[in-house]
């Protein structure tokens, strides 16, 4: 039970971040699949995530530390919502 509450904001975070990730690439016309993959380890869950989006065989990536990702866990922004930004018009270029 209490690893659960370590890992609800870092997955909420999460989500918010593939949800923003999915609409910003249909107001591009795009469709495509957004994979995560958690980096480190320690008592309260992972240090963060590598995050990828893969459009027409094209795969871009990025890696986020677990405080932007909680972060995120209301609303994306910041640094995360930049990156977010590059990786859809990298992947739509």
């Amino acid at each position: 039970m209490e690893e659960n509450q370590f890992r609800e904001e870092f997955d909420t975070g999460l989500s918010k971040i593939r949800q923003e990730i999915k609409h910003r690439l249909v107001n591009h016309g795009l469709y495509g699949s957004v994979t995560n993959t958690d980096t480190g380890a320690s008592d309260r869950g992972p240090l963060g995530s590598t995050i990828a989006l893969i459009v027409k065989g094209r795969t871009v990536g990025r890696s986020f530390d677990r405080g932007q990702i909680e972060g995120c866990r209301l609303r994306v922004a910041g640094t995360v919502l930049a990156d977010i930004i590059a990786m859809v018009d990298e992947a739509a270029a």
